[in-house]
């Protein structure tokens, strides 16, 4: 793999786990501050981690929407990667992430 490539796969993946758990905890504190109830898994009860609040209730719905269609997008980009590696490039790399396909 070129070097950019290999600088753009860190970035991803890093933004990747960075947004699994930035999208929730945002999502967690819009419904906190909109007043809503968070229950986990219809299970626990989650505490309000902000205040009711309207103004911090949609800043941190913007915060939510725009990290959620961040990581759909590089989920997306991630797949494409994924793909042109192994149509395009031939190149192996679905094989390596996956030692049962050897």
């Amino acid at each position: 793999m070129a070097v950019w490539q290999r600088i753009a796969a860190h970035a991803v993946h890093w933004a990747l786990y960075v947004l699994f758990f930035a999208v929730p905890l945002a999502g967690w504190g819009y419904s906190s501050a909109a007043g809503f109830p968070v229950v986990w898994f219809g299970v626990l009860p989650l505490p309000d981690w902000v205040p009711v609040d309207r103004a911090w209730a949609e800043a941190l719905k913007a915060v939510h929407k725009t990290a959620a269609l961040t990581l759909a997008l590089l989920v997306l980009l991630h797949v494409a990667a994924a793909l042109k590696h192994h149509v395009v490039d031939r190149d192996g790399l679905l094989h390596r992430m996956r030692p049962l396909w050897r």
